[in-house]
């Protein structure tokens, strides 16, 4: 029997998975300017209306619309200017607008009161103590409402929202200091090989050990925090002892390496005897020998030891989970895509999903973007060095041809 005959499509797989990972429940307060890349443990409201006061848009001249009816180039409204509108000024300090007024205004000034729209600076002309007014305007015209930005009461964030750069200085306008959000969750990894070595130069039939350094840089990207233990070697009881300890000591656990077909991977089974093992193999290339399993209620992916595979099936799958373990509410993919157009044809195997590191090349007479396949093997790490992005096959086809448009998904 084939080992990985149970091995599923990705998204079958990994919406098994999804609905098996529980978010942490842990939470703590921390000030805003730390929050960036948090998840938020609760709901935001806005406690009042955003900016607060009416706005212009536009450089000109706040006016009462019905002193501009009839304006026109032939016959314009003659207004008086009464002064300026300083920027950051409080409204209820301005002068009330009374009939065939105006005041000069700046883009973010404060409408004075009685004024309700805004003349454009291009459609005035300026004389010594008044303007005349080209065209009519409507009442609101060139103007934020008071509740332009936020309205009182509204619900600003969801609790699970992951924050983003944008989402600190929402927070910051709302006014507040800090924010409750999900305990970072700890991902323990583990890499597994008698032939790896962690430091120094290896010697001969040993090679170095670099799955723990990308994956430890793509799980803090995550905002989580990555604890890389000491390399395993191929032993049984080594092996289950390292996955006992990481399982006790963190929420979510990634093992590198011990996971395909060999003598020594004992990996499968010291998972089956420590809990659940509930996905068995992925319908993908390259990362087809991937594991899920539950221990102690607490979920465990087991990455292929091929650096490209791990790099290609954390982002696929390990990702996914780690954010919803993290408290994400709504599991949105990381990367941007970019269209481009195939350089040479991509094979493929019906049945399978194929992921292909591709380089990208601007034509710069045409503005065109091409994507040129990477071939290299999993075991070098210098393919996604060299790519730009990944093209996915999907399962039902067997090739995509040279020329064809693709979405390139960047690394």
């Amino acid at each position: 029997m084939n080992r990985w005959e149970k091995a599923q499509p990705l998204s079958s797989a990994l919406s098994q998975a999804l609905a098996r990972v529980t978010p942490v429940s842990e939470s703590e307060e921390i000030p805003v300017s730390d929050a960036y890349g948090r998840v938020l443990a609760e709901e935001i409201f806005s406690p009042w209306d955003l900016p607060g006061f009416v706005r212009a848009t536009m450089d000109g001249y706040a006016v009462r619309a019905q002193d501009t009816l009839n304006a026109s180039r032939e016959q314009p409204a003659i207004l008086k200017v009464i002064g300026s509108v300083e920027m950051g000024q409080d409204p209820q300090t301005l002068p009330a607008l009374q009939e065939f007024e105006a005041m000069e205004i700046t883009t973010g000034g404060p409408l004075p009161p009685n004024a309700d729209a805004v003349v454009m600076l291009e459609e005035t002309e300026r004389l010594s103590d008044s303007v005349k007014v080209f065209v009519p305007v409507k009442p609101g015209e060139h103007l934020l409402a008071a509740d332009s930005d936020f309205q009182r009461g509204e619900r600003v964030f969801y609790a699970g929202h992951r924050l983003r750069a944008v989402d600190i200085g929402a927070l910051i306008a709302l006014g507040r200091e800090s924010v409750r959000v999900f305990q970072r969750v700890r991902v323990g990894v583990l890499s597994t090989g008698s032939e790896l070595v962690s430091e120094g130069e290896p010697p001969p039939g040993k090679i170095r050990e670099t799955n723990s350094y990308v994956l430890r840089g793509l799980i803090e990207a995550q905002s989580a925090q990555a604890r890389c233990y000491p390399i395993v070697p191929d032993e049984k009881r080594s092996l289950r002892i390292a996955i006992e300890r990481a399982v006790h000591e963190n929420d979510f656990v990634l093992l590198s390496g011990g996971s395909s077909v060999g003598a020594r991977d004992w990996t499968l089974e010291i998972l089956q005897e420590l809990g659940e093992v509930v996905v068995h193999g992925l319908q993908i290339r390259p990362g087809k020998p991937t594991l899920f399993a539950l221990v102690a209620h607490k979920p465990v992916v087991g990455l292929p030891g091929n650096p490209v595979s791990c790099a290609l099936v954390f982002e696929k799958f390990a990702r996914p989970l780690i954010a919803k373990r993290s408290g994400v509410r709504v599991l949105l993919p990381s990367h941007r895509l970019v269209p481009a157009r195939l350089l040479s044809r991509i094979e493929s195997v019906k049945g399978r999903e194929d992921f292909v590191a591709v380089r990208l090349k601007l034509d710069e007479e045409t503005g065109a973007l091409f994507a040129e396949p990477i071939y290299g093997h999993t075991n070098n790490i210098s393919t996604l060095v060299r790519a730009d992005g990944i093209v996915s096959v999907p399962a039902d086809l067997e090739k995509i041809e040279a020329g064809l448009p693709v979405w390139v998904e960047l690394l």
